[in-house]
């Protein structure tokens, strides 16, 4: 039989300090252990994604330029014998209202707007008349396009709050394309000329990009082409058929505000 003798050193505090630390130890495992096994609470949820969904109103300010010309055929010319067409080039500041419901889905982004909008934009100008080179009266022609409207269509991809697109529809438009000639020709009796166009239907085509300031308001740059079909108008001057065919196309840059809801 073996008998073992604890040094005197060793005495009864160390043994005690011993077990202490043990049991400490023993506690911090199996509290890790704990840890181990329980559930780790998910983090708190961000913020939703930006979305386009929904309707919007607001308002537009820029500039229109409108191209307008009248061919003229059967003898009747613009100041000279060799110019039998005439331009006019009115511009002006334009601006108006919209409003529009887009959908999105994933990041692409399908809507519909419509606006109306007023210009200043117009010019006239006046030539010595001719018609069959003996009129001396003063002719004008004029050209302007006071009002439009336009539903569209407009597809974009959203980058969060920005959103390029391209848009395009219809147009219902005011075109003043008017010629006027009080002489008429040397004719008896004198047969004045009051030619042009007055409301239109076209198309238009353009593209843009919106930024979302926040949830409700949004910033837009646009520009928009618009086209209407040639009108042509015949004038008996007595001496025959004189034929006029009117062109007209404008181009639209604006800036708009946007209320979404």
């Amino acid at each position: 039989m073996r008998i073992w003798v604890v040094p005197q050193h060793f005495g009864v505090g160390a043994v005690k300090s011993s077990l202490l630390a043990s049991t400490a130890l023993c506690a911090v495992f199996a509290s890790a252990a704990s840890a181990a096994g329980a559930p780790i609470p998910p983090p708190p949820p961000g913020p939703a994604p930006f979305s386009w969904t929904g309707f919007y109103i607001g308002g537009n300010v820029g500039g229109l330029w409108s191209h307008d010309t009248v061919d003229a055929s059967g003898g009747y010319d613009f100041g000279s014998s060799s110019i039998t067409s005439d331009t006019r080039d009115p511009s002006g500041v334009v601006g108006g209202v919209q409003a529009g419901y887009n959908y999105q889905f994933q990041s692409f982004v399908v809507g519909a707007e419509g606006d109306l909008d007023w210009s200043g934009a117009k010019s006239e100008f006046s030539y010595p008349g001719y018609f069959d080179f003996d009129s001396t009266a003063a002719a004008s022609h004029s050209a302007s396009l006071p009002f439009f409207a336009d539903l569209r269509g407009r597809v974009g991809y959203a980058f969060d709050r920005f959103l390029p697109y391209v848009t395009g529809g219809v147009v219902f438009a005011d075109v003043t394309n008017k010629l006027s000639d009080p002489g008429g020709g040397i004719v008896i009796p004198v047969y004045p000329i009051s030619l042009g166009r007055g409301g239109a239907t076209g198309w238009t085509i353009g593209g843009g990009a919106e930024y979302a300031i926040d949830s409700h308001w949004s910033v837009k740059a646009e520009y928009l082409y618009m086209q209407f079909p040639d009108v042509t108008k015949t004038w008996n001057s007595g001496k025959g058929f004189e034929s006029f065919k009117f062109k007209d196309e404008a181009e639209i840059a604006r800036l708009g505000l946007n209320y979404r809801f």
